[in-house]
């Protein structure tokens, strides 16, 4: 039986979707976007050597290093339109595969690009493992949608958001038993894309995003491989290859990679880490957040 995208993605919580966006519409958003890297930050795409020489506050550790400020960068890009014509081109390809519900996008777009850090060989990461947003009892779907957009040809190596995927249903059967209610304050702290959603937030119950992987640990001996460190075949072979069931639910090591107009559709309950960059290029890869409608 062939699943339809809205049922891959209720599965997995990742859903690939090649050439949504016009190749020339991204390179001139790229285009505008080292121009204003350069202004900022005095860093040239084409000379590597530029990339940190200039540069007091890079984020980041080992695994790749991103630059502190491009939320400014990107909020001049919307404010002077330079993303419409992108938002454009997904908006109807959001409504035609998640029928359910209305999405709309937020104002506020993010940049992910990063750069080559220290290491050298690319291996599915043991640290950084989180998810974005609750699971929420009783209500299957997330609060938003994380659309990511490449701007170029992105692979495993230049430091890809790597995904698990099937996590986000493993979060919610947690819930289920050890969930609370009287959250409002986290509720409260996502309202931008939750509001209206609930009658009486006191009344819900849920499991905090960072109540999510311990437990995994504890129940699951793959998850408790999953954080310790081990050699880049071992860990491609059993994370990536292999995956892992439980309670009839499928898991596997997913890197976010594509082909410029590639987007992914991320459900952001899902658990997920960044990688090391160990290209010599940088990863340029846009996100935008799509809301649900009441």
């Amino acid at each position: 039986m062939t699943l339809s995208k809205q049922e891959d993605f209720q599965n997995k919580g990742v859903l690939k979707l090649s050439n949504v966006v016009d190749v020339e519409m991204l390179a001139d958003v790229q285009t505008h976007l080292w121009q204003e890297v350069h202004r900022k930050f005095d860093i040239h795409l084409d000379k590597p050597s530029t990339w940190f020489s200039n540069v007091n506050n890079p984020i980041g550790d080992a695994r790749a290093k991103r630059l502190n400020g491009m939320g400014s960068i990107m909020r001049e890009l919307k404010a002077a339109g330079k993303l419409d014509d992108i938002e454009r081109a997904i908006q109807p390809v959001i409504d035609q595969i998640f029928v359910d519900h209305t999405w709309r996008p937020l104002d506020l777009w993010y940049s992910l690009l990063s750069f080559p850090g220290s290491e050298s060989v690319w291996n599915v990461p043991h640290k950084s493992w989180h998810c974005d947003e609750p699971a929420v009892v009783g209500d299957a779907k997330p609060w938003s949608l994380f659309v990511f957009v490449f701007l170029d040809n992105v692979t495993a190596d230049m430091g890809a958001t790597t995904v698990i995927s099937g996590s986000h249903r493993r979060a919610e059967r947690l819930a289920k038993t050890l969930g609370t209610s009287n959250n409002e304050e986290l509720i409260n702290a996502f309202s931008s894309v939750n509001s209206g959603l609930y009658e009486s937030p006191k009344d819900v119950t849920l499991l905090p995003m960072d109540q999510v992987l311990d437990p995994l640990i504890q129940e699951d001996p793959w998850f408790q491989k999953l954080i310790q460190e081990g050699s880049p075949d071992q860990r491609i072979q059993r994370f990536i290859e292999e995956g892992n069931s439980l309670h009839g639910i499928e898991q596997k090591v997913v890197t976010l990679t594509g082909t410029a107009g590639d987007i992914i559709v991320f459900d952001p309950r899902c658990l997920h880490t960044f990688s090391a960059n160990v290209s010599n290029l940088p990863r340029q890869v846009l996100r935008l957040d799509f809301r649900r409608q009441i």
